[in-house]
């Protein structure tokens, strides 16, 4: 592709880790240890930031409608360079960051206590606002096909949740349908609302492992920097992990 043209234009954020097959393969019983695979992480774009020249850093950040929705990667990713646009009102129910905290435990990859407070969230979301999109993003693949279950099997008795999966597959042009992803694929979406789920617990006999599987990684913070940049509105965090137990 590149030979074909007098001139290339190579667009992208080295900032943001590009979808992986981190999870695949992977068992529960892996997901369960969180083993801290290698994953080949160079991309073109970073071998064009080497190469080609002159680079330009854009500076503006235009999806958030809340500036507490960038303050993370501003902070931690960007070293406070964005242009961030103020908004108008302050954090709301509907609009900033917000955390639910969940007493659930993690064992086999999943935590089914936190998926079900989750899928409970998600219906109300639905039957409150219908006009808004969603999207769901969770740690790993297993907690991921556990919420996505859980929505289908939902859909089939709930005429709220299967209509709202309906109306978005045709609204905005489909570019903005439900979806349950996990970190290593929900790369490029956007949503109105995205629910994060961290997954992560204390196991039944009530000890907490400090390990979070890709993240601990050398690209750990471009994961998460991907994961808190979907939203454009609102994002509600799950989580399991007793913050007390941090060191």
């Amino acid at each position: 592709a590149l030979i074909r043209g007098k001139n290339t234009l190579i667009a992208g954020d080295t900032n943001q880790l590009p979808p992986t097959n981190f999870f695949k393969g992977l068992s529960s019983d892996d997901e369960d240890e969180d083993e801290d695979l290698a994953t080949p992480e160079e991309s073109i774009l970073e071998l064009a930031n080497v190469q080609f020249h002159p680079k330009h850093r854009l500076l503006w950040h235009y999806r958030s409608k809340h500036e507490d929705l960038i303050a993370f990667s501003n902070h931690y990713v960007y070293d406070q360079e964005l242009v961030i646009f103020p908004s108008p009102v302050p954090a709301t129910k509907t609009l900033g960051i917000s955390l639910i905290e969940v007493n659930g435990t993690f064992q086999k990859g999943i935590n089914p206590a936190e998926a079900q407070v989750m899928l409970d969230a998600i219906v109300q979301f639905m039957k409150d606002t219908p006009e808004r999109s969603l999207g769901v993003a969770v740690m790993n693949q297993s907690q991921m096909e556990q919420i996505e279950s859980l929505v289908m099997r939902e859909a089939e008795t709930n005429k709220v949740v299967s209509d709202y999966l309906d109306f978005w597959v045709s609204a905005r042009e489909g570019l903005e349908k439900f979806f349950v992803k996990n970190l290593e694929n929900v790369q490029g979406d956007e949503r109105d609302v995205i629910f994060v789920g961290t997954v992560y617990g204390r196991d039944p006999l009530g000890k907490f492992y400090q390990r979070f599987g890709p993240i601990n990684g050398p690209a750990g913070k471009r994961r998460l920097n991907v994961l808190f940049s979907r939203a454009k509105e609102q994002i509600v965090t799950f989580s399991s992990i007793p913050m007390a137990d941090f060191k």
